[in-house]
């Protein structure tokens, strides 16, 4: 019994470790880059010692991917939480605005190191890029499977669709790090959920029988 609680024991201070570790280099990563923080910052600023971080990630490139695939899927099982408790198509699409404003505004970091590490190690860390492409890849996905769910059918160029969703959520979260203008972000997620909703329904259209889109023509 005493060697499985201190099994238990070694275990939940692993994960401890691991956990803490993450949270600092997100920190350390998204103020001063990649390249201006050192293995050495981040296991001061989480208390652990430099064996633990090797021992969990093996190298600081590893760590970063640790980093950027947790926080970023973090993020999307969360907008994947608030949208399943509500079965109405528009009220879905609003809840996933919701949850990508609320990143935005509140965890500007996290897009800070999404946009810091595009430019600074896709190109020097095939690794990285390879993170980061699953992550905006699952996005792109869960957003186009969202949305297939949520108005009861599949539809070609769906995923086009949550592309550009994407797309202008990068463009939007740009400018407001640069204005912090909370009216002009109203302004810019209204029109995207006015631009999503005319896209799924310019497909339901093209998608319907002949005469469906303008049944009442007929009446």
């Amino acid at each position: 019994m005493q060697t499985a609680e201190r099994v238990n024991r070694r275990v939940a201070q692993g994960r401890e470790s691991r956990a803490r570790l993450l949270r600092a280099a997100t920190e350390r990563f998204s103020s001063a880059g990649y390249a201006g923080t050192s293995v050495d910052d981040v296991c001061r600023s989480a208390g652990i010692v430099k064996s633990a971080l090797y021992w969990h990630f093996e190298s600081k490139e590893g760590l970063l991917s640790a980093v950027l695939e947790e926080t970023a899927n973090a993020w999307i099982d969360g907008i994947l939480e608030s949208v399943q408790q509500t079965g109405d198509p528009l009220e879905r699409l609003r809840r996933a605005l919701a949850g990508m404003r609320e990143i935005v505004e509140r965890r500007p970091a996290l897009l800070r190191l999404l946009h810091t590490m595009l430019v600074e190690r896709t190109a020097a860390s095939p690794e990285n890029r390879e993170v980061l492409l699953r992550v905006f890849d699952r996005a792109r996905a869960t957003l186009a499977s969202g949305i297939a769910e949520a108005i009861g059918c599949p539809l070609d160029g769906l995923e086009t669709v949550a592309a550009l969703v994407l797309a202008a959520f990068d463009g939007i979260s740009l400018q407001h790090q640069l204005r912090g203008d909370g009216a002009e972000l109203d302004r810019l997620f209204t029109e995207l959920e006015r631009t999503v909703v005319y896209l799924v329904w310019d497909r339901l259209r093209a998608a319907a029988p002949e005469g469906f889109a303008h049944g009442g023509d007929h009446e």
